[in-house]
């Protein structure tokens, strides 16, 4: 029997690549114009394009302990100035100061951006007499303000975030982690995440029950029960999950 209900953050409760596009197509424009003049630069599309894969490619190396978290985001800047660099205007490398004032103004710009899907709320209301809690990677301070900021954090019984603890999903002790926390036991518990690999397998690896929250219909293979909303979890859990049945 499904007992508690354990949600993803960005990309499940949290529009994170929404927030990301409107913080970029904002910051853009300032960086076309430099104290010499106008830069050349890559068209917005790729330019956004290369930022979500430095940005995924950085959170991977920061996971791996390559990276801490504030030089990942330096890391991040980086990766697109070479671009930029490439494109030959002539132009001196930026400096350090220069690209942490770069990643400043994403910043704030991107916490501006912040919006939950609208089936978020609904569902967190249907599933309210459950057991909730989130797993999440990410820096914690940044997670615990996305959960304040949408108005969402007294909703969870427990929050674990990556950063917090020191292991990442699909670890399992994160999933231990959250399971402890919640008092359950891991065929107890229900997770639901965006990321086949990260959430649905690291969750079931862990003894969980998953659900994959497929947004953008992605075709792939995933070994458990998909939707592509949250619109029918609530009903899903209620009726008696299908690998209960």
């Amino acid at each position: 029997m499904i007992r508690g209900i354990v949600f993803d953050l960005d990309g499940t409760l949290l529009d994170h690549d929404g927030a990301e596009l409107a913080a970029l197509s904002k910051l853009y424009p300032t960086l076309l114009d430099g104290d010499s003049g106008p830069r050349r630069w890559l068209p917005f599309r790729d330019f956004a394009a290369v930022w979500h894969d430095a940005a995924e490619r950085g959170w991977q190396r920061y996971v791996a302990g390559e990276l801490s978290f504030a030089a990942q985001r330096t890391w991040r800047v980086q990766q697109v100035m070479a671009l930029q660099d490439e494109a030959g205007d002539g132009r001196q490398p930026l400096t350090k100061q220069e690209v942490d004032d770069i990643f400043a103004r994403y910043l704030t710009l991107y916490e501006e951006s912040w919006s939950l899907y609208p089936d978020t709320l609904p569902c967190l209301e249907a599933l309210s007499a459950y057991p909730l809690g989130m797993i999440t990677n990410g820096d914690g301070a940044q997670q615990r303000q996305k959960l304040e900021q949408m108005g969402i954090a007294e909703r969870f019984d427990s929050v674990v975030v990556s950063g917090d603890v020191g292991f990442a999903k699909p670890q399992r002790e994160i999933f231990d982690r959250g399971a402890e926390e919640l008092g359950l036991a891991p065929n107890e518990l229900l997770f639901i995440g965006d990321n086949p690999e990260n959430d649905v397998l690291g969750a079931m690896q862990a003894g969980w029950h998953a659900i994959w929250l497929n947004r953008d219909g992605t075709r792939q293979e995933v070994a458990a029960l998909t939707v592509a909303d949250l619109t029918d979890v609530p009903r899903l859990v209620v009726d008696g999950f299908p690998s209960e049945r």
